[in-house]
């Protein structure tokens, strides 16, 4: 079993995306499609801080999780190249945390 995590921006590179709501109500209902349920992480968005030009950049990011039995790496590959056109990302950050039973 596999978690497998998605850090979403809630702000493109440039500017505040216009339809965020719209955005990540998308990739809510992809993942619920897709997997049968998915949990995001909205309440508090994670926020980080990077350089970048020699400009200090802030970004506040929003955490989906989802839960497989198998990972289809060319389908999560395809997925994360959707994802960064969407949000006009350079790269979207998707983890993967394998699951044991205790």
């Amino acid at each position: 079993m596999h978690m497998i995590q998605l850090l979403l921006p809630l702000y493109t590179r440039d500017q505040p995306m216009t339809p965020a709501d719209v955005l990540h109500a998308m990739v809510k209902a992809e993942l619920t499609r897709y997997f049968g349920r998915c949990e995001a992480h909205t309440r508090s968005p994670a926020g980080g801080r990077w350089l970048e030009e020699g400009l200090g950049r802030r970004d506040e990011i929003v955490i989906y999780e989802v839960m497989a039995r198998l990972l289809d790496a060319r389908w999560w590959n395809w997925y994360q190249e959707v994802l960064e056109t969407r949000f006009r990302q350079q790269q979207v950050i998707i983890r993967v945390l394998p699951l044991i039973h205790l």
